[in-house]
């Protein structure tokens, strides 16, 4: 059993800090240039006028308008057509072949020493 007890206090070390100091950061003055208006220059030659031109009737005379009536539906009944499918004269394999499994007589030890 442990009758002493030990007790360690935590290592506390007084550390200077330096004081707070408060730094604006850096500002950068950039001189810019002065507003300057500029259009662009005036045209040497007037611009030309607007003109529209539809162009000229044709001297056909107007296309004769053809109706084509519909395929009449016919009126008759289906037949109605069922098929089997094809059964083969023959099956494929008339004979059918049993095997049994190879049953080999092995004397086995009857009782093993070590």
């Amino acid at each position: 059993e442990f009758k002493l007890r030990i007790t360690t206090a935590p290592l506390v070390v007084a550390v200077p800090s330096p004081e707070e100091t408060l730094t604006a950061p850096p500002v950068f003055e950039v001189l810019r240039p002065a507003f300057i208006n500029m259009s662009p220059p005036a045209p040497l030659v007037p611009l030309p006028t607007l003109a529209t031109t539809s162009p000229a009737r044709p001297a056909v005379a107007a296309p004769v308008t053809i109706y084509t009536d519909p395929l009449l539906l016919s009126f008759e009944v289906p037949v109605l057509k069922n098929k089997e499918p094809l059964k083969p004269a023959v099956p494929p394999f008339v004979d059918r072949i049993t095997t049994a499994p190879l049953v080999v007589a092995v004397p086995s030890p009857e009782e093993m020493r070590m």
